[in-house]
């Protein structure tokens, strides 16, 4: 009996199949209170809400690329679709359709997050440590990180808890790059374009760090086949994210828009300086006004310390790799506090807004070494079952700290969330003041008063003409008019987003018109010459590029594919 407990206990420790049914159901566990939290009432809840139920209706409107969304913002065309990621629009909107609700598919999504982060992350540290038990328990703590939670419960921020996802598969590949046998480099580009695709701002941070970690490693870095390779998954890495990219890059030339102020959005020196936190505040809870809380926990500290009593023991490889994660660790939490000097950082570093953003990225650093201290330490111990027992005691520890922490988010009123969506598909014409105003052009911030008195109709801006007909319907407007005076200047019922087909009809020649921005930030066209009667048809279409830019990125993913399937088969011949 015992013979066959030990057995039981030995492929529980050191099959990876087993491990990864432990991390999903440990992932499902934890995501059960995901099911009851309140979407809409978190900070960004509502916006992303939002979001996947303009991308329904702009479907439905048949409009592609589905960049710019009817009703919304009083009917005047408003893109919440652009300058946020793909990743966390469209998977979530599929699962809503099969779950039957956006809400639904929401916290579905939400529940996957968890459970391919802690895969990805046994993965990395697998590869780096080869131990499958520290890669284990790497996993289940990046699982349950207190800011993890604070990014799903309190802030529902999808970006940021997404990004939890893809930033081991870039570390293990740059890792596989640099210090293993490269039978995975390409990790690095399916981990960057599963970044930008998910959330600039981790994307960013996250290759910054990068170049960091290649800076301690510059010795193994600096090698032609390496190089080669590195610019290998950028080339994949730009292509296959050039639906996300192209259009981003079009929409900034076109005109200002507000996510791209820094006064505005709080991205200067200044502004992000005044957002960070004290260090003691990784310790103690002083109930923000915003509600965020930057506890690390008890455990995940105990953990680390305990560094001090083990780190003799370790062998040069893991002591290497422990030495870069404790520093990239520590800046990045150094990067959360008032002793940071962002005041002199440039704007594009200023971007995350609140420096605490960077805790998630700190924790992805210290969490294998967690691990590896609380291996260490155990291994210490000589009696096999004492040690089992003590891993025992371990996760029954990390299991109270998650329900204590869980239930701290009582939220379980479900028919909010219901309510807003059903709300929201049942009345889309939003006010401009009932969504977040980010993506708007900076024109328009400008003068929010005019918003307020603004009908849904075409303005004349100066000179002569007289419109007899006009009829709306989301984006698309028919205007008929006569006596139009040539320069009269119109200003059209839709903000100035590339993508817009105007045309006129003259009766004799159809001419495309020409959009501009108005002093408020809409589209503005000029009447080219004198017509004494003549039809203006406005259609959302997009643009030539941006449709370029979705046939670039599937080309590129089937060349991706085509050219992973050709270097595995060239090792593998190698090997042979």
């Amino acid at each position: 009996m015992k013979n066959v407990l030990s057995n039981i206990v030995e492929k529980i420790k050191t099959k990876r199949s087993i491990h990864y049914v432990i991390i999903i159901i440990i992932g499902l566990l934890v995501s059960i209170p995901f099911f009851w939290v309140q979407i809409c009432p978190s900070d960004d809840g509502a916006y992303h809400f939002l979001r996947i139920i303009g991308l329904d209706f702009a479907i439905k409107n048949g409009e592609f690329p589905y960049l710019v969304y009817p009703f919304f913002c009083s009917d005047w065309g408003y893109s919440m679709a652009t300058f946020y990621p793909q990743i966390v629009t469209y998977i979530p909107y599929i699962l809503g359709l099969i779950a039957g609700s956006f809400m639904n598919g929401l916290k579905i999504f939400s529940a996957l997050t968890v459970i391919l982060s802690g895969v990805f992350m046994y993965n990395f540290v697998n590869e780096v440590t080869k131990k499958k038990g520290i890669a284990l328990l790497s996993a289940i703590i990046y699982m349950i990180l207190p800011y993890r939670f604070e990014n799903v419960f309190n802030r529902y921020a999808i970006g940021e808890f997404t990004a939890f996802v893809f930033i081991p598969l870039v570390f293990q590949g740059l890792y596989n790059l640099l210090k293993g046998d490269k039978k995975r480099h390409y990790y690095i580009a399916i981990g960057a374009i599963g970044l930008i695709l998910t959330h600039t701002i981790s994307t960013l941070y996250t290759a910054i760090f990068c170049v960091v970690y290649i800076l301690f490693n510059i010795k193994s870095f600096w090698n032609k086949d390496v190089i080669k390779k590195c610019f290998i998954n950028l080339i994949f890495i730009l292509l296959i994210s050039a639906l996300y990219l192209i259009p981003v890059i079009e929409f900034e030339s076109t005109a200002k828009y507000a996510i791209f102020d820094s006064r505005m959005m709080r991205t200067n020196g200044t502004r992000v300086s005044e957002s960070a936190i004290e260090p003691w505040q990784f310790l103690k809870d002083i109930g923000e006004e915003n509600g965020v809380s930057f506890i690390i926990g008890i455990p995940f500290l105990t953990m680390l310390v305990i560094g001090i009593l083990v780190y003799g023991k370790l062998d040069k490889k893991t002591k290497d790799f422990y030495i870069v994660n404790l520093i990239l660790g520590l800046i990045a939490l150094f990067m959360c506090t008032k002793y940071f000097p962002w005041r002199i950082m440039p704007d594009f570093l200023c971007t995350l807004q609140y420096p605490w953003r960077m805790l998630g990225i700190g924790l992805f650093f210290l969490t294998p070494l967690c691990a590896i201290n609380v291996y260490y330490l155990v291994k210490l111990i000589k009696n096999e079952w004492i040690r089992n027992i003590v891993y025992l005691v371990v996760f029954i520890i990390l299991a109270i700290f998650t329900v204590m922490e869980l239930q701290a988010y009582p939220n379980k009123n479900l028919r909010i969330d219901e309510l807003y969506e059903s709300s929201i598909k049942n009345n889309p014409r939003i006010s401009c003041f009932g969504v977040n105003r980010d993506n708007l052009p900076v024109k328009t911030m400008l003068d929010q008063d005019y918003l307020k008195t603004r009908t849904d109709e075409t303005y004349v801006i100066n000179g002569q003409i007289e419109i007899v007909y006009e009829e709306k319907d989301g984006l698309h407007l028919v205007m008929d008019f006569k006596n139009a005076q040539k320069g009269t200047e119109l200003e059209l019922p839709y903000f100035l987003y590339p993508g817009y087909a105007i045309t006129l009809d003259t009766g004799n020649e159809i001419i495309k018109l020409e959009a501009e921005e108005s002093d408020h930030g809409f589209i503005k066209v000029t009447i080219p010459e004198d017509i004494s009667e003549g039809k203006i048809t406005v259609d959302y279409t997009g643009t030539t590029l941006e449709k370029a830019s979705y046939i670039i990125s599937a080309i590129s993913v089937i060349g991706f594919v085509a050219y992973i399937v050709w270097y595995r088969k060239r090792l593998n011949k190698n090997e042979e």
